[in-house]
């Protein structure tokens, strides 16, 4: 697996063998049957009531495609969709977020719709927001269906 993607999992406190194994047989899955290369990672996220926080799903983008593993650690569930130029809505949501730099409080939720309308969800807590802030301005923003 890239080393930035390494990178982003211990600062989103992805930190034990047993859960970047499984992430790493996902990303190896998606590699032998998928043709592009996979440029960005990304994991949603939310802290749940007790102050815990729960990774829900486990996303990989490459120039045209986004791949996801639903519910990645207790599911073999996944998908690819091709992006490119096919956004033709997405909304956001914030929370304590300024689209600088993120603090314990930060929260973002982004949701995108494709011509064939389907959905996309991503959640992100504390520093994945601005994880996912990349995804947006890389992958939503630029794939707008013109």
């Amino acid at each position: 697996m890239r080393k930035e993607f390494i990178k982003y999992l211990v600062s989103i406190g992805i930190i034990t063998k047993a859960l970047r194994e499984r992430i790493e047989t996902i990303y190896k899955f998606y590699q032998e049957i998928y043709p592009d290369e996979i440029t960005d990672i990304f994991i949603t996220d939310y802290i749940k009531e007790d102050g815990s926080r729960e990774y829900e799903n486990l996303w990989f983008f490459s120039e045209k495609n986004c791949m996801e593993a639903k519910q990645f650690i207790i599911k073999e569930d996944f998908d690819v969709t091709p992006i490119k130029k096919r956004i033709f809505y997405w909304t956001i949501q914030k929370q304590n977020y300024d689209f600088k730099k993120a603090t314990e409080k930060s929260r973002l939720h982004l949701r995108f719709e494709l011509d064939a309308g389907f959905n996309c969800v991503f959640k992100a807590a504390k520093e994945n927001c601005d994880y996912l802030k990349i995804i947006i301005l890389k992958y939503v923003v630029p794939n707008l269906k013109e």
